[in-house]
């Protein structure tokens, strides 16, 4: 996508379970563009921080994610962003793993925002409830 070529900070995660493999995504692409990664700083909230592979710890969830010693980024800094999520349809709805760390953070984004799945989880239509924040555009087929 031309928004992921010109972008020069990309919001990633940290792939655990079935979800899309991001860790070899993350270390090719950090040598050219700064990648923020969710870090978990209470029940309810999460972070960005800059990803530095010497500096990865794990969070409260078991979640490998940059330590709190790495750079702070802001949401206005995103210029792309890549969500993970349980469920999406292909109107962008998801649904997300339910603890709503996304739905809280993703209104503070304003670029685009592409959720990645295996098409395994791509369903015909979701019921979003209202806090949950939909993303631009779905990519499958992994």
């Amino acid at each position: 996508m031309q928004e992921f070529r010109d972008a020069s900070t990309i919001l990633a995660y940290w792939s655990i379970g079935d979800e899309v493999p991001t860790h070899a995504f993350i270390a090719r692409w950090s040598t050219s563009k700064r990648i923020a990664l969710p870090h978990v700083t209470s029940p309810t909230e999460m972070e960005f921080r800059l990803y530095d592979p010497t500096r990865m710890t794990r969070g409260p969830f078991g979640i490998y994610e940059p330590s709190k010693e790495c750079p702070l980024v802001h949401p206005e800094e995103i210029e792309f962003a890549i969500i993970p999520g349980e469920k999406f349809d292909s109107k962008g709805n998801r649904k997300g793993h339910g603890n709503g760390y996304y739905d809280r953070a993703l209104p503070n984004i304003h670029c685009k925002k592409v959720g990645v799945a295996p098409s395994s989880k791509i369903v015909n239509h979701l019921n979003p409830a209202p806090w949950d924040c939909p993303v631009d555009v779905v990519v499958s087929n992994f």
